[in-house]
């Protein structure tokens, strides 16, 4: 008969098997358990799935039997340790797979040290060395042939920082760790593999936020150096099949570690963002790299004009924008404001532009001294434009931001110098 055997150094005590929530290694971020539910959990799992595990603790077995028990008019498969009843059944981690099981008892195993996962023929005991048996089946042959689908320990790093690691590729799905261990379920496929120093898990030991899981990815790759590897992520990360061109919007990505390689790679090619992509022209399509709109917005302030050249831009309230023709439409619609605001002796002596933004909600902003219009303001018609003028003269004329104290003062500033105007009055 095979079995798999997992094996560390050291005697398990059988109250780590019963006692849940009991965990030594909590204030320990050098280890990778810390609920004190793990071997419990993967114990479960492969009693109410017919395995027959064998645990010993050197050359001692760990007797584990099931016993039912009624609570309220339902049976339950309780767990014994050596006897002794727990308050343990065979139902806890109803949702795990097989290889989550394994990897309970394999983390364990390597928190302790010596570890060692193999398939072997016979029980064997040793002394001061922990061995847990699990006989075979298809799930196990299905286990050992992805093995580094669910732990990073054989893969190639590619790249290293203190977040985390850039792993060579295998299977198809995307896969993401936690100190080397499997941590998330991916439907898409990735680039590359990561491995994560330090990301909250839940107790099944999946990743707990998605959305920081994403900042975190991203993280590490803005901090790699290997040209390489930039270049490949970059030409995928726009595609929504890769896991790393799926951003959230909560996802909050930051640059500021971004390496000098990274900025060299940006700066040798044109960028533009995914929501926008269609703006393109034809022949803009081919010598362009599609981010992802938030990677876009968060590498835009570390290039230079010259990789967007007026394509697409990042207003101060962060969305992008991309300035169009003028139409006849919007020609006569800014006659009419100009000329409104000449009659009202109103003089705004900048110029005036249209653009479309990934934002709807935003009416304009500005770019040095032009005023941007968003073609949604242009068809909400002369009313929206002119509102949407004055306030962005004000930005301009005072350099105040929205929402703040001293745009109150500018537009209260700017009223009673109107009227002083008007009337010819002087103080």
């Amino acid at each position: 008969m095979k079995w798999i055997k997992i094996k560390n150094t050291g005697l398990i005590e059988p109250q780590a098997l019963s006692l849940i929530g009991a965990s030594t290694k909590q204030n320990d971020s050098s280890k990778i358990g810390q609920f004190g539910s793990g071997n419990k959990y993967a114990l479960a799992y492969l009693l109410r799935n017919n395995y027959d595990v064998r645990i010993y603790s050197g050359l001692n077995e760990i007797k584990i039997t099931t016993a039912k028990e009624t609570f309220r008019e339902i049976d339950f498969d309780v767990i014994f340790i050596n006897g002794e009843k727990t308050s343990i059944t065979i139902s806890m981690g109803k949702d795990w797979e097989f290889w989550q099981a394994i990897r309970e008892i394999y983390c364990n195993a390597i928190d302790e040290g010596g570890s060692e996962i193999d398939m072997v023929q016979n029980i064997v005991p040793v002394e001061n060395e922990t061995h847990f048996y699990i006989d075979t089946s298809k799930d196990v042959m299905e286990f050992f042939g992805n093995f580094n689908n669910y732990f990073a320990i054989n893969k190639k790093v590619l790249f290293e920082c203190s977040e985390g690691r850039i792993l060579e590729k295998t299977g198809n799905e995307c896969n993401i760790y936690r100190k080397g261990i499997r941590c998330y379920n991916a439907s898409k496929t990735s680039v590359y593999d990561y491995d994560f120093n330090n990301i909250t898990v839940d107790e099944d030991r999946l990743v707990k936020y998605w959305w920081n899981l994403e900042e975190k990815l991203w993280n590490i790759i803005y901090q790699c150096d290997n040209e390489e590897i930039i270049n490949q992520i970059l030409h995928n990360c726009g595609d929504n099949n890769y896991f790393e061109g799926c951003i959230s919007d909560i996802a909050t990505i930051n640059s500021s570690q971004i390496s000098d390689k990274f900025k060299e790679v940006l700066c040798k090619t044109n960028l533009a963002p995914k929501g926008m992509a269609g703006l393109l022209k034809p022949d803009e399509i081919n010598n362009h790299i599609i981010l992802p709109t938030k990677i876009f917005q968060s590498v835009r302030g570390v290039i230079g004009d010259d990789n967007v050249g007026d394509k697409f831009k990042v207003c101060k309230a962060g969305f992008i924008y991309r300035e169009i023709d003028i139409t006849t439409l919007y020609e006569a619609t800014l006659k009419q404001v100009k000329y409104f605001l000449n009659e009202c002796k109103f003089n705004i002596p900048y110029e005036i532009k249209v653009a479309i933004f990934d934002e709807k909600k935003c009416m304009g902003t500005v770019n040095e001294d032009t005023i941007i219009i968003s073609n949604v303001c242009m068809e909400k018609g002369v009313n929206e434009v002119i509102n949407t003028v004055i306030e962005e003269y004000i930005h301009i004329k005072y350099k105040a931001q929205d929402e703040t104290r001293d745009f109150q003062t500018a537009i209260i500033t700017e009223f009673v110098s109107y009227m002083k105007n008007i009337n010819a009055f002087v103080v």
